[in-house]
């Protein structure tokens, strides 16, 4: 055969393998049914332990101290006027109240925040802590003098600004709003040395002693050193005697606005409560007879300037708007007493 047969044959041959492979079918292989729900291994609960937690650490028993008390006191006041501050002083929006418009605030809910305070909240309310504060703490310390004194100056004028937007229907529009807006300015106004205070009293130890403690009164001291802690509680009260008689009473009564008595009383209290103890600490002081008699002379010019405002209380607390002049005849000698005293102090910071 030739070769040509030959491939001939091998492809025939090849031709019918292949045929019969295409048409033989294979047989299918079922896939194993997937168990979307297996049936998990139980857990005998029973063999686990698990460690009881480390017992809590008691609590250090909290200091009830005088410091402590204090601290805690201003804390509550200073947190409520911040916040005061932050959600209603600072956005009040004065060009709606001068269209009559105070849909913007809650009045009540204001209210209770930076002044009063809610029974049902069980809130004290600033205005009530601080009064009571005025009556027991004046003269203790010089930072907490001032935090008592800007707070009260900020609540009353707070007071103003919130009888303002009760008064949105009142014919003379004008005048409330601005009343309203120079009360807010003052709180603002008034929040720097507020703040500061608060924070320096937020750091008090809880050994703290007041300045009226006699431990405090009866330490000896040199008299460089006395004039320097004089300097810091009065300094702050008979620098600003003049501008707190005109902001509490002088020019507090014009228009819609009230004398804000309680503030005013509070910024001559708190020298004249001091003088008392710093009569007595002077018997400890470093100090020779010259010294002394220059002391003396300091503390009658204290006490002669916080009389001198004291005169013009019956004016704004006895005398109606109708029966005041509008120039206030004690107004000068509030200027001389403040002068006389700022006079002294200008002496001691230049030696």
């Amino acid at each position: 055969m030739s070769c040509k047969g030959r491939m001939l044959g091998i492809v025939c041959i090849v031709t019918m393998l292949v045929a019969a492979g295409c048409g033989e079918k294979k047989a299918k292989v079922p896939a194993a049914p997937v168990d979307f729900f297996p049936q998990q291994e139980k857990v005998d609960y029973s063999q686990i332990k698990v460690e009881a937690p480390p017992a809590a650490a008691p609590e250090a028993p909290k200091a009830d101290t005088w410091a402590s008390r204090v601290r805690d006191q201003v804390k509550v006041v200073h947190d409520d006027l911040l916040k005061c501050r932050n959600d209603f002083l600072i956005p009040f929006q004065f060009a709606r109240m001068r269209h009559r418009n105070v849909e913007f605030v809650s009045i009540q809910d204001m209210d209770e925040l930076c002044y009063e305070g809610s029974p049902s909240k069980k809130t004290r309310g600033p205005w009530k802590i601080l009064r009571a504060m005025t009556e027991e703490q004046v003269g203790k310390n010089a930072n907490l003098d001032r935090f008592l004194a800007m707070a009260t100056d900020t609540l009353q004028h707070y007071h103003i600004l919130s009888v303002m937007t009760k008064k949105v229907g009142a014919p003379e529009i004008d005048i409330v709003t601005t009343t309203a807006q120079e009360a807010r300015d003052r709180m603002i106004a008034a929040a720097g040395a507020l703040d500061k205070a608060a924070e320096e009293i937020a750091k008090w130890p809880d050994g703290q002693l007041a300045d009226d403690d006699p431990q405090v009164v009866g330490k000896d001291i040199d008299a460089a050193t006395f004039k320097a802690q004089l300097l810091d509680t009065d300094g702050f009260f008979m620098s600003d005697l003049g501008a707190a008689y005109d902001r509490f009473a002088n020019k507090s009564w014009i228009g819609y606005n009230m004398p804000k008595m309680h503030a005013l009383r509070l910024w001559v209290a708190i020298p004249q409560k001091r003088l008392q103890v710093d009569r007595l600490r002077l018997t400890h002081v470093a100090a020779d007879d010259k010294q002394k008699a220059e002391f003396k002379k300091y503390f009658d010019a204290v006490d002669t300037a916080a009389k001198a405002v004291a005169a013009g209380f019956d004016r704004y607390e006895k005398t109606t708007k109708d029966e005041r002049s509008e120039k206030d005849p004690n107004r000068k000698a509030v200027e001389v007493a403040q002068q006389a005293v700022l006079k002294i102090q200008a002496g001691w910071m230049k030696k």
